[in-house]
């Protein structure tokens, strides 16, 4: 409950603030004069005697509100008097609420020119909030008034019989009606009395049940607030095993990306150690052929020595011989040529 005002009527039937607490309430609500007229307006359509109801007079201000009438016969309390409380979001009405007020009018409100009000007021307030003022019951009080009036007539009637048998002679009807009057009105009172009895028994019955329903209440605002906490704490282990999930997605990802990198790799270097195997026969099938152009050469510089040692004098052996020198040196160039061409194979792909 954010706060209580109690308003009154002024004699231009202009509705105005008697005393309010927090002091500061309807500013700190920016409750103007229009809404509090309003809330009267509301209370006038349903009753021009004791009335309660609970309305939203701003978009977000609600209000649980009693009138205490306007009849000078019909008023509790006081009369042309609204006793307003402004109610929280989360604020739970109990059934009570109404006969909670209705004491706040009853009891308070006559003593409005005592010099302790203010602080009786915001007594009664801090009562309502925590739900610990009794209601009262209307019923009650007008069987209590009906009783007192009625002592005081049979008083009344009890004189009248003290008078009346003082001149016996002249007044033996009318003793004889009042004492019928007297016992009827006695009966009556019983019957009062017994109605009275099972009143003040549903009351007591009923300020048990209320205090059991406060009760009840409190361990359901705690259970709520503790299915509250078990809520943001799954919340946040739902939000933490999103980013795990999100972590993991990210990191299948990547190991995905690392496989696909792998597998590349893989192939290449596959592919380059069957470059690696062909080179390397390349080079012993060069080796080889190396070996055997060096055979080829060695055979060759041996006939060229023999070529080289004296000759007969005979032209055409001389020139025959000539002709197989120079096929010979042909063929030593282009065998030194593979030669060179191989050795630089073997350097640039580093197979030494």
């Amino acid at each position: 409950m954010r706060g209580i005002v109690i308003l009154n009527l002024s004699e231009g039937s202009e509705p105005t603030i008697d005393i309010q607490y927090p002091d500061d309430i309807c500013e700190i609500l920016q409750i103007s004069t229009s809404g509090l007229m309003s809330l009267f307006e509301q209370h006038k359509t349903v009753k021009t005697g004791p009335n309660y109801l609970e309305m939203q007079i701003k978009r977000n201000v609600s209000v649980a509100s009693f009138f205490t009438g306007h009849s000078n016969r019909s008023f509790l309390g006081k009369p042309d008097h609204c006793i307003t409380i402004f109610l929280s979001d989360d604020d739970t009405i109990p059934k009570t609420f109404e006969g909670q007020v209705r004491r706040i009018a009853f009891e308070l409100l006559p003593k409005r020119e005592e010099p302790d009000f203010h602080d009786q007021f915001v007594k009664y307030f801090e009562l309502l909030k925590m739900g610990e003022l009794d209601p009262y019951y209307q019923q009650m009080l007008k069987l209590t008034q009906d009783l007192s009036t009625k002592r005081e007539r049979i008083d009344d009637l009890a004189q009248k019989v003290s008078l009346l048998v003082s001149d016996r002679s002249d007044h033996l009807r009318n003793v004889d009606a009042l004492k019928d009057e007297i016992n009827e009105l006695y009966a009556k009172m019983d019957n009062w009395s017994l109605q009275m009895a099972e009143l003040n028994e549903y009351n007591a019955t009923l300020t048990m049940k209320i205090k059991g329903l406060n009760q009840l209440t409190t361990q359901q605002k705690n259970r709520l607030m503790q299915k509250e906490n078990l809520i943001i704490s799954l919340s946040n282990e739902i939000n933490e095993k999103s980013e795990i999930e999100d972590g993991a997605e990210k990191l299948l990802n990547q190991i995905k990306l690392i496989k696909s990198q792998n597998q590349t790799l893989s192939d290449e270097i596959s592919t380059l150690n069957e470059t690696n195997k062909n080179l390397k026969f390349q080079v012993l099938k060069a080796n080889r052929e190396n070996e055997a152009h060096l055979d080829t050469i060695t055979n060759l510089k041996l006939e060229m020595r023999e070529l080289k040692q004296p000759i007969p004098s005979d032209t055409t052996g001389k020139g025959k011989k000539k002709d197989d020198i120079i096929d010979l040196k042909k063929e030593l160039k282009v065998l030194r040529r593979e030669r060179d061409h191989y050795k630089e194979m073997v350097k640039k792909n580093n197979l030494l």
